[in-house]
């Protein structure tokens, strides 16, 4: 019996050009969607370790108004505001008082306007605790008191009190640049927040009124 020669070349089938190219599109796809989503995951935690540290502030300034019956702030600021309106927004840096005065970190602090200084914290109380800023950014700034307290983008934070005792404050969100939360026609955002103390951040864009501005008012 006669056997057939066998052949030299392998009958299996390889990839074409197209098949090639629409392989490494969807892979290029996966990849950017997966990116996508591990820097939205990386931005929302951030914004959850903001979220933390206004919660704190917020209850930190309350709890300092109960023990003391005032709020945390240089008398000269507040006799700078104008007769039954809220004083303005307040930074928490070394004019305001504020850090100082929940964290004893300085036994006293610089009254704006030059009114010398004024023991905020007499009782020496600890209100909150607070990091020591890692190149500048999520906690205390300066070398030494007084200190100043920024976000995790090296921005201070804004600090809003009803200093005119009508239980409510002016809701920034009315200037926001973004028109789903300053004109949501479904749930507008009202005039004053029905509230004593309110708190928010600039965000990663260090822009004020801004889409990404992280807020104590609101989870997004």
């Amino acid at each position: 019996m006669q056997l057939k020669p066998r052949s030299n070349f392998s009958t299996r089938p390889g990839f074409t050009l197209i098949e090639l190219l629409v392989v490494i599109t969807i892979i290029a796809v996966l990849a950017g969607l997966v990116i996508s989503q591990a820097n939205k995951l990386m931005a929302d935690g951030r914004k959850l370790q903001v979220q933390v540290v206004l919660k704190d502030l917020r209850s930190a300034i309350t709890s300092y108004q109960v023990d003391y019956n005032r709020w945390p702030v240089n008398p000269s600021l507040l006799s700078a505001a104008a007769a039954g309106q809220d004083i303005q927004a307040l930074m928490t840096d070394e004019n305001s008082g504020i850090v100082g005065a929940l964290t004893t970190l300085t036994s006293s602090s610089a009254a704006g306007g030059g009114g010398g200084a004024v023991n905020l914290n007499p009782k020496g109380i600890k209100f909150i605790d607070l990091p020591i800023a890692r190149n500048g950014k999520f906690g205390l700034v300066n070398a030494q008191p007084p200190y100043k307290l920024v976000d995790l983008w090296g921005t201070v934070y804004y600090v809003l009190l009803d200093t005119n005792g009508d239980l409510q404050v002016a809701n920034p969100d009315l200037t926001n640049s973004d028109p789903k939360i300053s004109a949501n026609a479904i749930s507008p955002p009202p005039k004053m927040l029905p509230l004593e103390v309110a708190i928010y951040s600039w965000g990663q864009d260090l822009k004020a009124q801004t889409p990404d501005d992280v807020v104590s008012w609101r989870s997004k």
